[in-house]
């Protein structure tokens, strides 16, 4: 069951960048694919362990499932039969090939034959919460599941963020290094917001708390030190941003397929620039360089946020499925309703926040 919901996601996205540029070269169409997919992300997980690993490549949600093999006692054997006892480890969840094939899903309001095979398995208890979670997150990739955005409404010279806001960047530093950086708002009480920074690199794993004002100052000993990553709303052209940074144009950014107006800021050098969403203040890109004439810097782009919509939330340990839908599931099954019916409740539950996937 698991290795099919990993080779919808491959199929998907295996030519996608993860946060240290190193990502397979090969299409995962073979149950022997898979088994060379885990084996090229075997170093990385010695040095990360599997939760890390799974933030490190958002692209690959469930290389998770690479851990059933690693924890296997074939995984570190030299024996002649050792691929052998493993893909059949992996045929025992996932079936033959042609059942990844089957699982490649195109942009459609039909529920594919797959996704109906790993519901039974799940009202059957066959599949735990998590499974299930994958077919519906996949779905709402693949855009079989919609769901509306919601623009944020941001009022004052405040920053514009409440408990549960989350961004993720990608940090690409002189040398080529690259590493991820995600905020999470932990709390807001008073006039105080409490953010969690997960820093991950090749180094390892910093995690650490900051304490916002209102209006973005750091809490600490340092004076007049500025939060990087939201500016306050209701900026203008021409405004000053930090000490250095000054609003100078209108641009526009694309980030989810979606056109969103911002503002471009940059210092007397030109050398530090920032784009910035104008609604919320989020910031899209932040680039250094060392030099008005060299590209040689750093480059700090956002890769994931929930900040403009209402999409599932992919937070780790956060899924949520009532155990009554799996009775509605059961009627999707037997055909006591609709697809489209099913799909539409499914959008509604995950937009009211009843789902967590």
């Amino acid at each position: 069951m698991i290795w099919g919901i990993l080779g919808i996601f491959i199929i998907f996205s295996f030519n996608a960048q993860s946060a240290f540029a190193h990502t397979p070269d090969f299409e995962i169409t073979t149950t022997e694919d898979i088994l060379k997919f885990c084996e090229f992300f075997y170093e990385e997980y010695q040095l990360l362990g599997i939760y890390d690993l799974t933030l490190q490549h958002p692209q690959f949600p469930n290389l998770r499932a690479c851990a059933i093999l690693y924890n296997h006692v074939a995984w570190n054997s030299t024996h002649e039969a050792r691929n052998i006892v493993l893909i059949a480890e992996i045929e025992k969840y996932l079936g033959d090939s042609s059942y990844i094939k089957d699982r490649h899903i195109v942009i459609s309001d039909i529920i594919p034959d797959w996704a109906k095979r790993e519901a039974r398995l799940w009202v059957n208890g066959e599949n735990q919460d998590a499974g299930f979670a994958y077919v519906v997150r996949t779905m709402l990739e693949a855009g079989i599941l919609k769901l509306d955005f919601i623009e944020k409404n941001c009022d004052g010279n405040e920053i514009c963020l409440k408990e549960g806001d989350f961004i993720k960047y990608s940090h690409f530093d002189k040398f080529g290094n690259i590493s991820t950086i995600k905020h999470t708002v932990k709390s807001i009480i008073n006039e105080e917001i409490t953010l969690t920074v997960e820093k991950i690199s090749d180094e390892g794993k910093i995690k650490e708390e900051i304490t916002l004002e209102k209006n973005g100052l750091i809490k600490n000993d340092e004076c007049c030190e500025y939060y990087e990553f939201v500016v306050p709303t209701q900026i203008s052209l021409g405004d000053k941003i930090s000490n250095n940074l000054k609003i100078v144009s209108e641009t526009t950014h694309i980030f989810e397929n979606q056109m969103k107006q911002s503002w471009y800021a940059t210092d007397t050098t030109g050398q530090n620039t920032k784009v910035i969403d104008k609604n919320t203040g989020l910031v899209f890109l932040y680039e250094h360089h060392e030099t008005t004439v060299l590209s040689v810097g750093e480059k700090t782009k956002i890769t994931d946020t929930n900040f403009f919509d209402s999409k599932y939330n992919i937070e780790e340990h956060q899924i949520k499925i009532p155990e009554w839908l799996k009775k509605t599931t059961v009627w999707l099954l037997d055909e006591r309703i609709p697809e489209e019916e099913y799909l539409r409740a499914i959008e509604n539950l995950i937009s009211r926040n009843i789902i967590k996937v």
